[in-house]
């Protein structure tokens, strides 16, 4: 009687008793995930429209440490915005009576390493920077905290931003949800190679006067 109920109190092969160390380490690492869940916040967004706008352009993270930047800093500010502008044949002040503005990211993450290829040392000059580094997984967090289902447009600036928010679609093509359209394109500042090429300029222009048409209706 007593070995029958041994038996039937036993651990089924395979699935032995994690130590305590094990169990500890599980338990930090929760607590880990959790805190970072926390840490990340809300992305900030910006908006200048008076009643006009219907669209939102999410880029990455901000070029720089917090400190480094100028007081009245805004997202994408310089010659990203101007870019965009430029690609949909309006000024500065005007694209953004259309859109709000916000990076997924609040803190700088810092730069990628620079490949061989890109050395300026060994003759190549077109660009300064290979960008900048983009934790995904922060990025996701970050993305399921905005509320996009109030934009009839948003831009996500370059595949890694559309990937955090689940979009595997190529440039300048878009996926509709609900009746949000999300629009991948190639981020508006000089580190991006896409604008080494003239003709990827008129199709990202061609593609960004289409979808303030529609944003428009």
């Amino acid at each position: 009687m007593g070995k029958a109920a041994n038996r039937s109190c036993a651990r089924p092969p395979g699935r032995s008793k994690p130590s305590k160390p094990q169990a500890l380490k599980k338990t930090l690492v929760k607590l880990a995930r959790a805190q970072k869940r926390r840490a990340v916040k809300k992305p900030h967004v910006v908006s200048e429209g008076k009643g006009l706008v219907k669209g939102l352009v999410l880029g990455q993270a901000p070029p720089g440490p917090r400190k480094s930047l100028p007081r009245a800093w805004r997202p994408l500010a310089g010659p990203a915005e101007q870019r965009l502008a430029r690609l949909a044949k309006l000024s500065v002040a005007e694209f953004w009576q259309h859109y709000d503005r916000a990076n997924l990211l609040s803190w700088y993450p810092g730069l990628k390493t620079r490949s061989e290829r890109h050395d300026v040392s060994k003759g190549y000059k077109l660009h300064t920077s290979d960008g900048d580094v983009f934790p995904m997984d922060q990025a996701k967090m970050a993305a399921a905290k905005l509320e996009l289902a109030k934009y009839r447009s948003v831009l996500l600036l370059g595949t890694s931003v559309a990937r955090a928010f689940g979009v595997s679609k190529p440039l300048l093509h878009t996926e509709t949800r609900g009746q949000t359209r999300l629009l991948v394109f190639p981020h508006p500042s000089g580190v991006s190679h896409y604008w080494n090429d003239p003709k990827n300029t008129q199709k990202a222009a061609k593609a960004l006067r289409r979808e303030l048409r529609a944003m428009r209706r």
